[in-house]
């Protein structure tokens, strides 16, 4: 009785998780409200309302990606698979090779944003600090999200823009809200859930 008493209540858990995960999803269905979305890898995220993709506003001259979206000033990039959860030498080798011109790091974080643990990296590519440009600033975001790691990178602005806390707030709540409405489309939070448990009872997690 005992056992199945523990299996009714393990699978409550699952059915709470499952409903709270998708809720956004499932209140956007309801609604009939549909927000634009933009795919890289075998994932998906929403556009801000203000922000358009590079596609759409022909503006690819500082993307890194070609799913890329930004509001005009900045750019944002994704990379789903990343290879680690948070940066490392293998991070940093990886976005160094995406720099013409150089990288410098100006500072690396570690912090939780929308309940995400994510790890950051200000840099600075050297060749655009200039006479002419300004905008040399960029920061890097890895963390881990249903069953995958994710990369987030917001380029370029200026030394002014970096000093100002308020501006580096704004950036990282419109990069939680672009963690918070990003998706792995192949991930089922059932198996997802049954692997963490049979990690736990194995031992290997």
């Amino acid at each position: 009785m005992r056992n199945q008493e523990k299996l009714i209540g393990l699978l409550v858990i699952i059915l709470i998780i499952f409903f709270a995960s998708y809720i956004n999803e499932i209140n956007g269905v309801l609604s009939g409200t549909h927000d634009q979305n933009v795919e890289f890898g075998h994932s998906a995220t929403k556009v801000p309302k203000i922000w358009t993709t590079i596609k759409d506003s022909n503006q690819t001259n500082m993307a890194k990606t070609p799913d890329a979206i930004t509001n005009g000033y900045i750019y944002i990039d994704h990379w789903d698979d990343w290879p680690e959860d948070h940066i490392t030498s293998i991070s940093e080798a990886k976005f160094k090779e995406m720099e013409d011109g150089g990288y410098k790091i100006l500072k690396n974080e570690n912090t939780t944003i929308y309940g995400t643990p994510v790890s950051k990296q200000y840099f600075s590519n050297p060749s655009r600090n200039n006479s002419t440009v300004w905008n040399h600033v960029g920061v890097s975001y890895v963390f881990p999200k249903e069953d995958t790691n994710y990369a987030i990178q917001v380029n370029y602005f200026t030394s002014q823009d970096y000093n100002n806390d308020t501006f580096v707030k704004e950036i990282d709540e419109c990069v939680g809200e672009d963690i918070d409405n990003l998706h792995n489309k192949n991930y089922n939070i059932l198996i997802s859930v049954a692997n963490h448990i049979y990690g736990i009872v194995s031992g290997k997690s």
